[in-house]
């Protein structure tokens, strides 16, 4: 095992430790090399993933090819589920020819992962991790993935960020993840130096300890800002609430939430910086991100990611303990994509969507992008949503044509919200409107925009098949 493995298992003693001991065992362990901390899997995907993006498409293409291939061979002897899967459907890895032959094989999803966890996976050549997403909606869906993963996921993140001028180690502000806070000290940040990052914490970032949190930032003298949309464009909107002028930051770097077009511009026209959007998933089959308003680009070597309906599908690539085959994410690419050549493998799309969670049903059962909806409620000419008194916005649906629009903040006129929106959709949703104290985030400080019951596959499907 290497060091990193080793002490990741001890990751809450040592966030346990006074900040002074945490400051010394942090900073000697931070400037160890990575290739030292995490082993050999760190230098040799760096250098694959660096090798991979210089290389013209054909090698690409028999790069994609040989992975797959790896995957399927792998999946076929080693996981019971997929053995019995590929002999009940007549099919066989060997078989395996071209990369248009991925679309043969079945599909796997959350709930057969659910139902299937105890088969779909092995201990023999790794030893197993687990992970676990979608909590926020549901009961958290198990993964298993092999103890390698970290330091890949390592080697490709430090090359994503470094497309905005990031280095490792770099002083950077940190507002996702662990939330730390000790309200009754009046403290609500934490300094972590392993990578040199300074913790906000998310949850007050729009209380009055918020003056306190920018100036603990400010001092800290950061070149990057990481975080949830959400975090950092509460950090925007509380900077200029109270009168602080932007911190002079090199970039910043978003994760985890949907980042919509108006709330990108809002950062931009902050901050006078690059903001780079990351997109990855628990269950690491595939990893993107754009600068700006630019397009995603797939990181393609890292995992394979396909296009079908409009849904992004993965397969694993590394994975020997719990490989993805043809996985369907619920994640949803749409406006132009440009793909590998002769093949429905992505290479850029314009847009991600995100679950397909994140829409909202009408009375007649058509389906409403909380993308759309978002982007109309705050930049067209009735924006009933653009007011700086709303932090934060949660649609909850259970009844096709009725939702409930939570929203935080502060001198808000919900009748006026109630009325535009529902002349936006002239009358297809039925809105009851909502003033909270507070919108509950996950426990790792992620905000849901979207608490959806109801079952929007099905109900896709169902549209589908009556066209």
């Amino acid at each position: 095992m290497t060091f990193e493995e080793v002490l990741h298992n001890y990751k809450e003693v040592y966030y346990s430790f006074p900040q002074s001991l945490k400051t010394f065992l942090g900073s000697l362990y931070g400037n160890i090399p990575l290739s030292v901390r995490f082993g050999k899997h760190y230098t040799v995907h760096e250098i694959l993933l660096r090798r991979f993006e210089e290389a013209d498409t054909q090698f690409q293409l028999d790069f994609l090819y040989n992975k797959t291939q790896e995957t399927l061979l792998f999946a076929q002897e080693h996981i019971p589920y997929y053995r019995h899967l590929f002999l009940e459907h007549g099919i066989d890895a060997t078989a395996f020819k071209s990369l248009d032959d991925i679309a043969r094989f079945p599909a796997l999803n959350k709930q057969t992962i659910k139902t299937h966890l105890e088969r779909l996976y092995t201990d023999s050549i790794e030893k197993p991790v687990a992970y676990y997403s979608g909590g926020s909606l549901s009961t958290p869906t198990k993964y298993l993935l092999p103890s390698s993963s970290r330091a890949k996921e390592k080697a490709y993140n430090n090359y994503i960020f470094s497309q905005i001028g990031y280095n490792y180690r770099d002083r950077s502000l940190l507002s996702r993840g662990r939330e730390v806070f000790k309200p009754h000290k009046n403290i609500f940040w934490e300094y972590e130096p392993v990578d040199n990052y300074f913790f906000l914490c998310g949850s007050y970032m729009n209380s009055d300890a918020f003056p306190r949190i920018y100036k603990k930032a400010k001092k800290f003298k950061p070149k990057f800002f990481f975080g949830y949309p959400s975090a950092v464009l509460s950090f925007v909107k509380q900077s200029v609430k109270y009168g602080l002028p932007p911190l002079k930051l090199q970039g910043i770097v978003v994760a985890s939430e949907t980042l919509y077009p108006h709330e990108l511009q809002m950062i931009q026209d902050h901050f006078k910086a690059d903001v780079l959007t990351h997109y990855g998933h628990t269950e690491r089959n595939a990893i993107a991100f754009k600068i700006n308003d630019g397009f995603y680009r797939f990181l393609s070597s890292y995992g394979m990611a396909r296009i079908i309906d409009e849904e992004i599908v993965t397969t694993s690539f590394d994975n020997f303990v719990m490989p993805f085959i043809n996985y369907q994410t619920s994640d949803r690419a749409t406006g132009d994509i440009e793909y590998y050549p002769n093949c429905d493998i992505v290479n850029t799309v314009e847009n991600i969507e995100g679950r397909t969670q994140d829409f909202l049903v009408t009375h007649d059962l058509r389906l409403i992008s909380i993308t759309s909806m978002t982007s109309a409620t705050t930049t067209s000419e009735g924006a009933q949503l653009a007011s700086d008194n709303i932090h934060a916005i949660q649609y909850i649906q259970s009844d096709p044509g009725k939702v409930t629009v939570l929203l935080e903040g502060h001198h808000i006129d919900a009748h006026a919200i109630a009325a535009g929106m529902n002349a936006l959709l002239q009358g297809a949703i039925d809105f009851d409107i909502q003033i909270v104290e507070r919108i509950d985030k996950t426990s790792r400080g992620k905000r849901v925009i979207c608490k959806q019951s109801l079952n929007i596959d099905h109900i896709r499907n169902a549209a589908s098949a009556s066209m």
